[in-house]
């Protein structure tokens, strides 16, 4: 994940940032094979995306640790059969919001059924794994799971800073 390099705003740069979002399309779509190489894939959207519409560095690196975990999430547990799926991610931005919408069909799992991680034990007496979720959660300000048909939604909103 490449990221620009913090500079210092000034205020013909909000305007530029604003202007941006009001021209750049507010949805974007990519679909992609079910292997965790993709997920480059994903996080060069993800940061396109972010710089059309001008949104700030923390919001889009919270947004991007939380998208690369649920990917990881899916790639790594939702199939048992070793075939190829496709994996359904849509941006979009309004309203003071960044939204992620993960589709896959992969088997049910909602992640906010899992318990939230034990974090006062010794790290060599925590159980493996629950972090990603954890951090998806913690990152985010909304997170949804549906189950819809024979597909998992999971939708995750951050609130986006002024």
């Amino acid at each position: 994940m490449t990221l620009p390099p913090a500079t210092t705003a000034k205020a013909s740069d909000t305007r530029s940032a604003k202007a941006r979002r009001a021209r750049a399309p507010s949805r974007t779509e990519l679909a992609v094979p079910n292997r965790i190489e993709e997920v480059e894939r994903v996080s060069d959207l993800l940061d396109e995306f972010g710089a059309k519409h001008g949104l700030a560095k923390d919001d889009l690196t919270d947004m991007q640790v939380a998208l690369d975990e649920a990917f990881a999430n899916i790639v790594n547990s939702a199939y048992s059969d070793g075939d190829p799926h496709e994996i359904h991610i849509c941006l979009a931005v309004g309203r003071g919001t960044l939204r992620a919408v993960i589709e896959d069909d992969g088997m049910p799992f909602d992640p906010l059924a899992v318990a939230a991680p034990d974090l006062s034990l010794p790290l060599h007496e925590r159980p493996v794994g629950g972090l990603g979720i954890h951090f998806i959660k913690s990152l985010m300000s909304d997170v949804k799971y549906k189950r819809i048909g024979d597909r998992n939604r999971l939708t995750l909103t951050k609130l986006l800073s002024e």
